[in-house]
């Protein structure tokens, strides 16, 4: 690879001052090894030394801070004519022009483009989507607009006699394309670019060179929201001899005539007292932040009450999935058992309806959030006083179109009693007739049997029985809710208790409450384990009372 091959990263800063202390310095020359001096045949006795040095330029090294106009030629030569300027700021270039250049054109290379001018570098249009043939929509030109502006030249006409605008700048009836075509977003960037003009000055008395040849040496943008600068290509990097390693540019392609330059940042640093105020300064500031932010916030947590344990529940209906039918929404239930409370009287709630699109699941995100209080005291070393835990029942619709409401599935879950994060992928039921009449009228104009009471699905925490009987309940499978659940317990008891171990009398009490609020957990599974013991003994009784026979 050859030593000018080089790829033009992008360096990223974060400003940390203001954006008009910023300063770069840009050094700018002919690169002497691809000269070759040629003798000057009409001048015989010239000497080689003074060839060379009417086809070498000078470097031309600039200090240019943040926003910084510097005119090229072209600009010179166009704002020197009061025809050419439409707006105040091209009437502005105007004076500045005929204050300070009167007339003659300069003859530096380096200038600038500020973000107030109509530029950029680039000249092509971005396409928003993948298709080859997609059709240009007002809203993609007018991203398109925003984030390229067209070339300052391009669409300007060089006029050399005086003439002014005849147009109206306010337009009272503006047609639907002037509309589409002043209708703009907003961007958070600030550019600024660094050109060089690099045309060939062949003769000084013709203008046909002025600006034939401009090359962007550097592009900086600034986000105004996060205060990042982006240079384009990045300051140069120090070489192995000490030296910055230079950009080459060749001019028209012409690897005879190629430029060197390079960049290096020139924004002053502050000396030591001055940072020494600045950072005072933004430690009072700061402070002053943090007290506000204290009055509004307060200096302690919210801790509930003693002997209360508060259950914060954060959860998510992710999606329902295999239903039969569309446009699907969830209607779900908190039950809470004796010796449970609410303290925001958020206990149900109702998702957002959702369409499949033919995928067969709906997505809805939905996130619903409840805080749950339950007495210490209700916790006691008595086996039939367990506490019982609150349960989460989930009732699946659907409403099309037409107005046909049907249900798709019922499902129950207890909430655990552990902190942390849970999944849970829900089987739904749902009931259904005895007959084929059900099924026809839920297809043709909707309805279908359901629960007056969504409690009903599980078991309801009214009940009081040994055993719920639900014999003649006819039912089918139905589709899979998907939930997640993120609990959070809060404790004066577990704080205080954690906090004073040393004492065996809190230690007991503090293992005691924690292996309460998991002992309905364990019950549950015990009697799910017995019941099951019982029936496998009971099969096991009626073989061998066959084996006998």
């Amino acid at each position: 690879m050859s030593s000018r091959e080089q790829n033009f990263v992008t360096g990223v800063y974060r400003c940390k001052d203001p954006i008009k202390n910023f300063k770069i310095k840009i050094k700018l020359e002919q690169d002497r090894t691809t000269l070759i001096p040629l003798p000057d045949f009409e001048s015989a006795h010239a000497d080689n030394a003074d060839c060379t040095s009417n086809i070498i330029e000078k470097r031309e090294e600039k200090l240019i801070s943040w926003q910084e106009k510097i005119f090229s030629p072209f600009e010179v030569s166009y704002y020197t004519h009061i025809g050419n300027c439409h707006n105040p700021l091209e009437e502005k270039y105007h004076n500045e022009v005929t204050t300070l250049f009167k007339g003659c054109v300069p003859s530096r290379k380096i200038f600038t483009y500020t973000n107030a001018d109509n530029f950029s570098e680039i000249e092509h249009t971005n396409s928003l989507t993948s298709e080859t043939k997609s059709v240009s929509t007002v809203l993609g030109l007018g991203m398109s607009e925003m984030q390229q502006k067209r070339r300052f030249r391009r669409n300007k006409s060089h006029l050399k006699e005086i003439r002014l605008a005849n147009r109206h700048i306010v337009d009272f009836s503006p047609t639907d394309e002037i509309k589409k075509t002043n209708h703009f977003l907003q961007s958070s960037f600030q550019s600024f670019y660094i050109l060089a003009d690099l045309s060939p000055k062949e003769s000084s008395e013709q203008e046909d060179w002025i600006g034939r040849s401009e090359y962007v040496l550097c592009t900086i943008k600034y986000e105004t929201d996060s205060n990042i600068v982006y240079v384009t290509p990045d300051f140069s990097s120090p070489a192995l001899n000490g030296q910055s390693t230079p950009y080459y540019i060749e001019v028209d392609g012409d690897s005879r005539n190629v430029y060197q330059y390079w960049l290096e940042d020139a924004s002053e640093s502050l000396v030591e007292e001055d940072k020494g105020k600045e950072e005072a300064i933004l430690c009072q500031l700061l402070g002053r932040q943090l007290d506000i932010r204290q009055m509004k916030v307060g200096t302690e947590f919210d801790v509930p009450h003693r002997n209360i344990i508060m259950m914060y529940i954060l959860g998510e209906i992710v999606c329902a999935e295999e239903f039969e039918y569309n446009d699907l929404f969830v209607h779900f239930l908190f039950e809470l058992p004796k010796g449970w409370s609410c303290s925001n009287q958020q206990l149900s709630g109702i998702t957002q309806k959702c369409h499949t699109n033919g995928t067969g699941s709906a997505y809805f995100g939905h996130l619903f959030e409840t805080h749950l209080l339950l007495k210490v005291e209700s916790l006691s070393a008595e086996a039939d006083s367990v506490p019982s835990w609150p349960q989460l029942f989930v009732e699946v619709l659907s409403l099309d179109s037409w107005g046909r409401f049907r249900v798709e599935g019922y499902c129950f879950l207890k909430v655990p009693p552990h902190p942390g994060q849970h999944h849970f992928a829900l089987p739904t039921w749902r009931p259904i007739t005895n007959g084929p009449s059900g099924e026809l009228r839920r297809f043709f104009i909707g309805g279908a049997p359901g629960f007056e009471d969504l409690s009903s699905v599980g078991i309801p925490a009214t009940f009081e029985g040994a055993h719920l009987s639900k014999l003649g309940l006819k039912t089918t499978g139905s589709g899979t809710v998907h939930l997640r659940l993120n609990i959070l317990h809060q404790s004066s008891e577990i704080s205080s208790d954690t906090s004073n171990l040393e004492n065996s009398e809190n230690r007991n009490r503090h293992s005691f409450l924690l292996e309460q609020l998991s002992a309905s957990t364990i019950v549950n599974s015990v009697n799910s384990v017995m019941t099951a013991f019982k029936k496998a003994r009971e099969r096991m009784i009626r073989a061998r009372e066959g084996l006998d026979i």
